[in-house]
């Protein structure tokens, strides 16, 4: 356990620890750490400096953790943007396909999903042992509807890990692919440390021999932005090396990618690009982090992150009308093994055929 201290001691802690208070004096630093912040949350930031020989950190100034939990505010507040736009997105998608299925009344997944019945509502988790947590916001609904719950009823009370579950059951029941699940790891894992004021910004790095496998449709959907807007095979590769090193450049990227393949919304999807724009020109106004050799992990983060904005926003801004015509970046579900035009209907007249013809035995 260690001693609580006092803001002062904190400072002395930090000043001990080759902390500079040069572009930051120490009043306002106390000011910051007072009532802005505090010491846990904005020390963290320090493991993206590297330290000297005698263990002192190589010019960190205390402005700097000042700029980067700015910085950390503002990716958390973009990415809960992009997170709850893609969840929404998801939904819609998975309506559509239960609204073109004639073999699915929106009950049958759920019952495939849930065989247990944890989900149907038999009382809030304080009564009853239940799933569900009590709010006002939802009490009408979840008593109305979930005591025996549809997809799109079940789908507006639980977690985001949960929706992308019954969606992965119904892909797969019906024999369909969505190459946009492919991102939907890094798209929770973002949303919960958004969602939970988790500071990102930390520097992490996978040891070498131990890298990030990209998937196979994320690799193609750089590629594939790269060649639209005319960027250089070196720079996508060099985006590409930044992915498979640093979780937070990958899981960025993904999510990145995961908005443009699902959200539809052209108004969304330009006001998002705006906002991605604004954090990407945010990254580096105070200090060029990409060119500070005493932080590498750092500065390799913030140029793969600045990087991967810029693409998403230069493809937002310049096919803000023709993207849908792109397969590759707007990629719909399909059946497995079949040709993507027409396949989808093909299958469906298959399944309706086979739900006939069991009627008609029965």
């Amino acid at each position: 356990m260690r001693q609580k201290l006092t803001v002062e001691e904190q400072i002395d802690v930090m000043k001990r620890h080759g902390v500079l208070f040069e572009d930051c004096d120490e009043n306002k630093a106390a000011d910051f750490l007072t009532y802005n912040t505090y010491f846990f949350k904005l020390k963290v930031f320090e493991n993206n400096f590297r330290k000297t020989e005698d263990g002192l950190y190589d010019g960190l100034d205390f402005a700097h953790l000042v700029d980067l939990s700015t910085i950390d505010y503002r990716l958390r507040a973009l990415l809960s943007s992009l997170c709850l736009n893609i969840e929404h997105a998801m939904k819609a998608r998975f309506n559509r396909l239960l609204m073109d299925d004639p073999n699915e009344d929106g009950y049958q997944i759920v019952r495939e999903f849930d065989p247990e019945r944890k989900y149907v509502f038999t009382g809030y988790n304080n009564e009853r042992g239940g799933v569900y947590h009590y709010s006002p916001y939802s009490e009408e609904m979840v008593d109305k509807f979930c005591r025996e719950p549809a997809a799109w009823n079940l789908w507006e009370v639980v977690s985001f890990s949960d929706l992308q579950a019954m969606y992965d059951c119904y892909i797969q029941k019906r024999g369909l692919r969505d190459n946009a699940t492919t991102f939907n790891k890094s798209v929770r894992i973002l949303r919960n440390a958004a969602s939970h004021s988790s500071c990102l910004l930390i520097g992490l790095r996978r040891e070498k021999g131990k890298e990030i496998n990209p998937t196979s449709y994320f690799m193609t959907c750089l590629s594939e932005i790269g060649k639209i807007l005319q960027y250089e095979d070196a720079s996508i590769g060099k985006l590409k090396s930044a992915v498979r090193k640093y979780p937070l450049v990958h899981d960025y990227a993904c999510t990145l990618m995961s908005f443009l393949v699902m959200v539809d919304s052209q108004g969304i999807r330009k006001s998002i690009g705006k906002s991605i724009q604004e954090f990407s020109d945010r990254f580096e106004l105070k200090y060029q982090y990409s060119q500070m050799k005493q932080c590498p992990a750092l500065r390799d983060i913030s140029w793969g992150m600045r990087y991967a904005s810029e693409l998403a926003a230069r493809y937002i801004d310049e096919h803000a009308s023709d993207f849908k015509g792109n397969r590759i970046l707007h990629t719909q579900p399909q059946p497995i093994g079949l040709r993507p035009n027409k396949a989808r209907a093909a299958q469906m007249r298959q399944m309706a055929q086979g739900n006939q013809s069991a009627k008609e035995r029965t």
